[in-house]
C-alpha cells in the first residue's frame, strides 16, 4: 500500500497520494485553479497553462502546469502568489483580446482584474483552442474534427471545411466545450452539428428521441452484445437494468 506523502500549500499541509496530478490534488483540497482545456474526463493537454502554481523544491521555486505534473515527493506549492498571478493576468489579457465575448474568459479576466488592452486588436473568436473537443472525439474513436493552420489562423473543425463523414453525431464535441463554440442544432426529429443532418432514433418504450442512427450503428459495431441491442433511451435502459437486478436479489433470487 502505497504511504501518503504531505505538501505544503500555500501554508497547510495536504495529503496526496504519490503519482497523483497536482490539479486534482489541489481541486480536492478546495483550492481554487483555473482551467479551460481541462476536463475529467479527457487525457490532460496543459494548453491553456491558465492551471500554472509555484512550486518550491528545497532551493528552487518554478512555474509548473499543475494538469501535468504528477506529485512524487514533498514540495512546497502556492496557488497565488504574486508570479502566478502576474503569469494568469498575462495569459487573460491575451485571451481577452482574442475572445472578449467568451463568458469563462471575461469571467475568469474579471476575478484577475485584467481588462481589455487597447494596443491589441480583437478578434470575437468563440474557439479558445483549448482542444477538449478534438480530444473527445478521439475517445470516442472517430477522429472527425482536428485542427488545421497555425498560430493566429489555427482553428478546429473537419477536414476541408465540409461535414466531415466520420462523424456519428453524438455531440460529445460540443457536450465537453467550454465556451459554446460548437454550434447543435435540434428538433424533434433531427440533429445538427458541423454542417451535417442527423435523423435522431426514438426510443421504443417512451418515444424519446435520444440518439442518432450513426451512433447506434457505431456501437453495435464497437460494442457488439451491448445493451444497445434494443432502442432504449438511458432512462428505460436503466428501468430495465433495475428490474433485472431487482429480480435477481429480489426474494428468492442470489443471498
Amino acid at each position: 500500500m502505497q504511504t501518503k506523502i504531505l505538501l505544503k500549500v500555500n501554508g497547510r499541509e495536504v495529503p496526496a497520494m504519490p503519482g497523483a496530478r497536482l490539479l486534482d490534488i489541489l481541486k480536492n483540497a478546495g483550492y481554487f485553479i483555473p482551467t479551460l482545456c481541462d476536463h475529467p474526463g479527457l487525457l490532460p493537454l496543459g494548453g491553456c497553462r491558465l492551471c500554472m502554481v509555484e512550486v518550491w523544491e528545497k532551493r528552487r521555486n518554478f512555474l509548473v502546469a499543475s494538469c501535468l505534473y504528477p506529485v512524487e515527493k514533498p514540495i512546497e506549492v502556492l496557488t497565488e502568489s504574486p508570479r502566478v498571478q502576474a503569469a494568469r493576468r498575462y495569459l487573460l489579457t491575451l485571451l481577452l483580446a482574442r475572445h472578449p465575448q467568451v463568458k469563462a474568459v471575461t469571467d475568469l479576466a474579471t476575478r484577475y482584474g485584467v481588462r481589455a488592452n487597447a494596443r491589441l486588436e480583437t478578434e470575437p473568436e468563440e474557439c479558445v483552442l483549448c482542444l477538449r473537443c478534438v480530444r473527445a472525439c478521439a475517445i470516442v474513436g472517430t477522429n472527425a474534427i482536428g485542427t488545421a493552420w497555425r498560430g493566429r489562423e489555427k482553428k478546429v473543425g473537419p477536414p476541408f471545411d465540409e461535414p466531415p463523414e466520420a462523424c456519428v453525431g453524438c455531440g460529445a464535441c460540443a457536450a465537453v466545450c467550454p465556451t459554446g463554440a460548437i454550434k447543435v442544432e435540434e428538433t424533434a426529429e433531427w440533429r445538427r452539428i458541423w454542417g451535417r443532418d442527423f435523423a435522431l432514433v426514438r426510443c421504443e418504450r417512451c418515444g424519446e428521441a435520444f440518439a442518432t442512427e450513426e451512433q447506434l450503428r457505431w456501437a453495435a459495431r464497437e460494442l457488439p452484445g451491448s445493451i444497445l441491442e434494443e432502442k432504449l433511451c438511458p432512462r428505460c435502459r436503466r428501468g430495465t437494468e433495475a428490474a433485472l437486478i431487482g429480480r435477481a436479489f429480489g426474494p428468492g433470487g442470489p443471498c
